[in-house]
């Protein structure tokens, strides 16, 4: 029994597709092969047979995160490469993967990105000539396989082809896909090759342009996943004008992107890509309701429509009988920023939030002024950097020291044995916001850096003497 007086009850959130949790393997250049021409999949980004259910680690310090903003359910997919992989949907109960799956391989990954250099496709024009190829020899593959195990006598066994096989499953039997686009005129290609092949998709919006295809978007019935992170791409008009412009841009028009499609009646589900931080998706939806979004349909695009696209919705979604015990107790309208999640039930599962949040102006129980060595575990290995932090009470600020540079921060908190600050780096001409919150055990510190849209890792420090 639960004294819940004035709480209120939500359904468990659901983030529509993001890639938390995920340890992807690290991704080894060798040379030699840029000489020779011998490239792998791996190489040219063609990996549909990677599956998130094989990579994903349940850490309990990002579990605990994602109960503490209401989460329940992830749909969680692999984001490199051309062919990236196949999606799992998890609920976040604990470490044990096949108690949290609900369902495994649940849509394929494609995106428009190039490879690495010297590696076909190493362009846009290349990639999309790619897809187009290699739709059509799945739906060649299929036809060749069908006919020999018909007749066999006289014909030509055709060559087994691991890719064309996972490929059958989700060009010609028709799975869902989805387009991970990151600017209208991705969305406008994953849109011509939809009809084009008739296939089953989704389109994630990374650069919030869907309202600049809205017509587009409407006489195709597209689904969308709608991120919240309101970065205007490369692309844009708006990011070629100059820093101001594109900032203001970035305030102004792209948080409008939710209610615009809304709108026009367009279904979306909210996708943690780009923020990758649970924290920041709740502030990125708030934003979208400031910017016209009901927050009803917020609520939707969190609850039963992403159920509805997972084919879930006689699970999950909704507080009914029967269902998935998914739900959440909270203090406060969901949406508010003085919210509070005080229980979280997965599966039936109960998890009481007893942490308190960081707040500036708390006390700290630590003093982590002076130097300390940083090692991030990332795809690509481990990085090194050092940072040097001032503290004054419960604020924090600093530098950091790297061999991209210098950056500085100021906007960082200490509360108990807590620290949580974000520093801005620039890095091969993009600027990307790393968000670091760790527990300080005298003279380390362990714990999770969100490095914008590469998703997060965890670090150690080591206070230098």
């Amino acid at each position: 029994m639960i004294d819940a007086t004035n709480l209120v009850a939500y359904p468990g959130l659901i983030d529509g597709l993001g890639k938390s949790f995920l340890k992807l393997p690290k991704k080894k250049i060798d040379t030699s092969r840029l000489a020779s021409g011998k490239f792998t999949d791996e190489d040219r980004g063609i990996t549909p047979g990677r599956r998130a259910f094989e990579l994903v680690e349940f850490s309990k310090a990002l579990l605990d995160k994602f109960h503490r903003y209401g989460f329940t359910t992830i749909h969680i997919i692999p984001e490199r490469g051309i062919f990236t992989g196949q999606a799992s949907i998890f609920n976040l109960i604990g470490n044990d993967k096949n108690k949290a799956l609900l369902l495994k391989d649940t849509v394929l990954g494609i995106d428009f990105s190039p490879g690495m250099f010297g590696v076909y496709p190493s362009s846009l024009m290349g990639v999309v000539a790619f897809l187009r190829q290699t739709f059509s020899d799945a739906i060649y593959y299929n036809m060749h396989f069908n006919r020999w195990r018909k007749e066999m006598t006289g014909l030509i066994r055709p060559v087994y082809d691991s890719n064309l096989e996972i490929l059958d499953d989700f060009i010609v039997r028709r799975k869902p896909v989805v387009f991970l686009c990151r600017n209208q005129h991705d969305i406008k290609r994953a849109l011509k090759l939809s009809k084009e092949y008739n296939l089953n998709y989704f389109i994630c919006d990374l650069g919030s342009e869907a309202f600049r295809v809205i017509p587009e978007l409407k006489r195709a019935k597209a689904r969308l996943f709608l991120t919240v992170e309101f970065k205007a791409p490369s692309t844009s008009i708006y990011a070629q004008r100059g820093k101001t412009v594109k900032e203001k841009a970035e305030k102004e028009i792209y948080p409008k992107n939710p209610a615009k499609i809304a709108e026009a009646g367009i279904p979306f589900a909210f996708s943690s890509f780009g923020t990758n931080n649970p924290e920041k998706m709740i502030k990125g939806i708030r934003k979208a309701i400031e910017n016209g979004l009901s927050k009803e349909i917020a609520l939707k695009a969190l609850t039963v429509v992403p159920a509805s696209f997972m084919g879930l919705s006689k699970a999950l979604g909704t507080i009914e009988p029967g269902k998935i015990a998914n739900l959440i107790l909270m203090e406060g309208e969901l949406f508010s920023k003085d919210a509070k999640v005080w229980y979280v039930f997965v599966d039936g599962k109960k998890f009481e939030i007893k942490k308190k949040e960081i707040k500036k102006g708390e006390k700290a129980n630590v003093n982590v002024s002076g130097k300390w060595e940083f090692e991030i575990q990332t795809e690509m290995g481990t990085m090194t950097m050092t940072i040097e932090f001032t503290q004054e009470e419960s604020s924090l600020s600093g530098k950091l020291i790297s061999q991209f540079g210098t950056f500085e921060f100021s906007n960082g908190t200490v509360s108990g044995n807590e620290i949580s600050f974000d520093v801005s780096i620039s890095f091969g001409g993009q600027d990307i916001e790393l968000s670091f919150s760790g527990i300080v055990e005298g003279d380390t510190i362990t714990g999770t850096v969100v490095q914008g849209s590469m998703g997060s890792a965890e670090f150690t420090a080591k206070r230098i003497p």
